[in-house]
C-alpha cells in the first residue's frame, strides 16, 4: 500500500483536519480573529502580486493557445468527450453553488460595503457598475487561471506520457523528476491538498447554510446546525457515489442533468422576473466590462492602505485567490477529461464556456435583483422596507437571497424549490470531481486509461465534509472561509508559476523546431490522416 499511495500527504492532510477540529471547537473565537487578521495583512502587503500574477497568466494563454503550439494535442487520439459533456464537466466542477449564491449577493455586497468603491465611486456609481465588476471578477481572467496549469498535467500525462496524475508532475519541469519524487514533491501535494480543502470551503460555508435557507423558506425547517449536518450527510452520500462511479458513469452524467437543470432554473427568472430590465442591464454591463477592462484588470486603489478601505484589495485579491487556490484541483480533473483535446481547444473552451455561463448566471440572477431598484434614491439607503435596505442593515446574505426571490418574481415558493435542487446538483458536482482529483493526486502513477482507486475516492469523500463542517459549527461566518481562501492560496500560486514555467519549457524543447502544420500533423490519428491523404489525392491535377 505505501507504493501504491502517497501515504505522507494523506496521513498530514489527517492531522491538519485534526488541528482544525480542536482549534474550531475549543478556541473558535481566536481561531476566526487571527485568520481575518492574517488575511489582511496579506493583501494589503502582497495583493499586488496576486493581480499582477493573474495579469501574466490571462496574457500567457492567449499567446498559448493562438501560437502554433496552440495545435499540440493530448494525444493522439480524437476528443474523449463531446463538446457539451466537456463544458458541462468544467462548468460543474469549478463553480458549484458558488453560481447561485454570489450572483445573488454580490452585487448588494458591493453597493452596501460602504465607502470602499474603486476609481472614487460613489454608491450610485457602484451600483450602476456592480454587474460589470462580477462579470469580471468571474470572467475571462479567472477562467484564464484554470485553462493555464491544465497543460502542464495533461501535457505530461499525454504527450510526455508519464503516468501520474499530481500538481508536483506538473512542477517537474522545473524542478527535475528526480526532486519531485522525493521531500520536494511531498511538500507541493500536501501544499495541493490544503489549498484545495481552504478553496472549497467557501463553497461548502455558503452553499450549505444557502439550503437551509431554502428549505425554511419553502417549508419551514428551521436554520440551525443540526439541519446544515443533516444536509452535509444527504450530500456526502451523494458526490460519493458520483465520485466512485468514475468521470463517464457518474460525474459526467450528472454535470449533464446539472446543466439542463441550471438552464430550467435561468429561464423560470428570465420569464417570471423583469425580462427587459435582466436584458438591458446584462447587455450594458457587458459594455461596461470590456470598456474597464485593463483598468479593473491593473486596479490596485493606490493610497488606500488601512484595513477594509480598499476595493481591489478587499474583492479582486480575494478573487484572485480563491482562482488560484482551486487551480490545481480543476487543473487536474479537467486534464483526465482533456484526451485528445488540443491546447488551443482547451484554454479557449474553458475560458469561453466560463465567461458565457458567467454571463448567463450573473446577468440573469444579479439583474432580476438589481430590477427592484431601478430608479431607487441611494441616499436613503438603509432607511427603507426593501430586501437591500434589510441586508444594509442586518448583512444575512441567506434570507437577502430568499427575501430578493420573494420580492421579484411570482410564484417564488416555486422558484426557491428550484433553487435548491439547483445549488444541491451544483454542490454534489464540485465536489465529485474534487473527491475523484485528490484521490488522483495522492496515487502514485495514475494509468492514462485508469481512474485512482475508489477506497481512496471515497477516503476524500469523506474527508472533504469535516473542515466546512468545523467552519459552520464554530459559527464563523463568510468572511472567515475568504480568509481561508487567501491564505491557503498563498504557497499554491508559487506552484502555479512554476507549473507554468515548466511546462513551457517542456513544450519549447519538443516542438520548437516544428512550423504549425507539422506539429498538427504529428497528432494526426491514423483515421484523420486518412481522410488527409484522400482528399489531397482528390484534388485533380493541372
Amino acid at each position: 500500500m505505501a507504493k501504491r499511495y502517497d501515504i505522507v500527504t494523506i496521513v498530514t492532510s489527517l492531522v491538519l483536519m485534526a488541528l482544525l477540529v480542536v482549534g474550531t471547537i475549543f478556541a473558535g473565537d481566536s481561531v476566526i480573529t487571527g485568520l481575518n487578521e492574517a488575511k489582511n495583512w496579506t493583501i494589503y502587503n502582497f495583493g499586488w502580486v496576486f493581480i499582477l500574477v493573474v495579469a501574466g497568466i490571462l496574457f500567457y494563454v492567449l499567446w498559448l493557445a493562438f501560437s502554433k503550439y496552440g495545435s499540440i494535442r493530448m494525444g493522439r487520439t480524437k476528443p474523449q468527450f463531446g463538446w457539451f459533456g466537456y463544458a458541462a464537466m468544467i462548468f460543474c466542477a469549478a463553480m458549484g453553488s458558488c453560481m447561485i449564491y454570489w450572483p445573488s449577493v454580490e452585487w448588494a455586497e458591493y453597493i452596501c460595503w460602504t465607502d470602499v468603491w474603486p476609481f472614487g465611486w460613489g454608491v450610485k456609481e457602484m451600483a450602476d457598475n456592480a454587474l460589470s465588476y462580477s462579470f469580471f471578477h468571474w470572467g475571462i481572467p479567472a477562467w484564464a487561471v484554470y485553462a493555464a496549469g491544465i497543460v502542464p498535467i495533461g501535457y505530461r500525462y499525454f504527450v510526455r506520457k508519464k503516468p501520474g496524475l499530481t500538481i508536483q508532475g506538473g512542477c517537474e519541469g522545473v524542478f527535475g523528476e528526480k526532486a519531485v519524487q522525493g521531500p520536494l514533491g511531498t511538500i507541493i501535494n500536501i501544499i495541493f491538498i490544503v489549498g484545495i480543502l481552504g478553496g472549497l470551503t467557501i463553497t461548502y460555508g455558503t452553499g450549505i447554510p444557502m439550503l437551509a435557507n431554502f428549505l425554511h423558506a419553502v417549508i419551514g425547517t428551521p436554520e440551525n446546525f443540526t439541519v446544515n449536518v443533516i444536509l452535509i450527510a444527504v450530500l456526502t452520500g451523494a458526490f460519493t457515489w458520483s465520485a466512485l462511479s468514475g468521470i463517464e458513469k457518474g460525474i459526467l452524467n450528472l454535470s449533464r442533468l446539472c446543466i439542463i437543470f441550471c438552464g430550467v432554473m435561468l429561464a423560470l427568472i428570465l420569464v417570471l422576473g423583469n425580462t427587459g430590465y435582466i436584458i438591458n442591464s446584462t447587455t450594458q454591463a457587458l459594455g461596461g466590462q470590456f470598456q474597464n477592462f485593463f483598468a479593473m484588470l491593473f486596479n490596485v486603489g493606490p493610497g488606500q492602505t488601512e484595513y477594509g478601505t480598499n476595493f481591489a484589495m478587499e474583492w479582486t485579491v480575494f478573487y484572485w485567490a480563491w482562482w488560484l487556490g482551486l487551480a490545481p484541483v480543476m487543473w487536474i480533473f479537467i486534464a483526465k477529461c482533456s484526451k485528445g483535446r488540443t491546447i488551443r481547444s482547451i484554454i479557449l473552451t474553458v475560458i469561453g464556456a466560463g465567461f458565457v455561463a458567467d454571463v448567463l448566471f450573473f446577468g440573469v440572477i444579479s439583474g432580476n435583483g438589481l430590477s427592484q431598484y431601478a430608479g431607487f434614491d441611494w441616499s436613503r439607503l438603509g432607511s427603507g422596507n426593501t430586501p437591500l435596505d434589510a441586508f444594509y442593515n442586518t448583512w444575512n446574505e441567506f434570507a437577502f437571497i430568499s427575501d430578493t426571490l420573494t420580492a421579484t418574481v411570482s410564484l417564488p415558493k416555486v422558484v426557491i424549490g428550484v433553487w435548491f435542487i439547483g445549488c444541491f446538483i451544483l454542490l454534489i458536482t464540485t465536489m465529485d470531481s474534487s473527491a475523484y482529483t485528490m484521490a488522483a493526486a495522492t496515487e502514485r502513477k495514475v494509468g492514462v486509461n485508469s481512474d485512482p482507486k475508489k477506497r481512496l475516492r471515497f477516503f476524500w469523500a469523506l474527508l472533504l465534509s469535516v473542515a466546512p463542517l468545523c467552519i459552520l459549527g464554530s459559527g464563523a461566518g463568510t468572511k472567515s472561509c475568504t480568509a481561508v481562501v487567501v491564505l491557503t492560496a498563498v504557497p499554491v500560486m508559487i506552484l502555479v508559476i512554476c507549473a507554468i514555467i515548466g511546462s513551457t519549457r517542456w513544450i519549447l524543447q519538443d516542438f520548437s523546431k516544428m512550423t504549425r502544420q507539422q506539429i498538427e500533423n504529428y497528432f494526426e490519428t491514423d483515421e484523420e490522416r486518412e481522410e488527409r491523404l484522400a482528399a489531397v489525392k482528390a484534388i485533380p491535377e493541372e
